[in-house]
């Protein structure tokens, strides 16, 4: 049985690459860890699915996190890897995965040269539920809750002028108007303009309040 020792996680149930991590999450200091290394194609598998751990294999785990605190606190959480990639995965009684977390890129290639000599086992799981990772910073995706937001509420002739603003051209259905706001790419120079607009007019619709 292997150990990892003094590192930081940040557990969701759809975890955010570390770049991406901000003050408001509740990160853990990891005092000890269990870690199993596995071949690449399982631990693919493991990364794309939510798994339940055999029993014997749980026990291994379960209870056996320590985490830095006022109180000896611990936990049922896991490193995997395949030598070239690591994960993070919190486990519930049953031994079901209901958190993950990714590491800080200084620790996980730390850990991964450290686990280079350690041998491979057959982690013993049945595959559940298909997960996807969230491949938008957060910025974007507030972006992305705001833009909505505002279009939900704005009124038609702020709506006109943001389309004729967006694509230079005028419009009076409010539908076609609309569907093409909401068409825009939003990997596009445009959708960057509307979300400007809509901040500018945003604002500028508060101080008159």
């Amino acid at each position: 049985m292997s150990y990892i020792y003094d590192i930081y996680l940040n557990f969701k149930e759809i975890p955010y690459e570390f770049y991406d991590w901000n003050k408001n999450d509740l990160l853990l200091h990891v005092k000890k860890i269990p870690v199993f290394k596995t071949n690449t194609d399982e631990f693919a598998q493991i990364m794309k699915h939510n798994i339940i751990l055999n029993n014997d294999l749980m026990k291994y785990v379960n209870n056996k996190t320590e985490v830095w605190s006022n109180n000896k606190k611990t936990m049922s959480c896991a490193l995997i890897t395949d030598s070239n990639n690591i994960i993070a995965l919190m486990f519930d009684k049953s031994g079901k995965t209901i958190k993950r977390s990714f590491l800080m890129i200084d620790e996980e290639l730390e850990i991964i040269d450290d686990l280079c000599d350690i041998d491979e086992i057959d982690l013993e799981y049945k595959l559940l539920n298909p997960i996807s990772y969230i491949v938008k910073t957060r910025k974007q995706l507030k972006n992305e809750e705001f833009i909505l937001k505002e279009l939900k509420n704005i009124n038609y002739d702020r709506l006109k002028y943001i389309y004729y603003d967006c694509f230079n051209k005028f419009e009076t259905d409010k539908k076609i108007i609309m569907e093409r706001i909401k068409s825009i790419p939003k990997t596009s120079t445009t959708y960057k303009n509307l979300y400007n607009i809509l901040k500018l007019t945003s604002i500028s619709k508060n101080k008159m309040l």
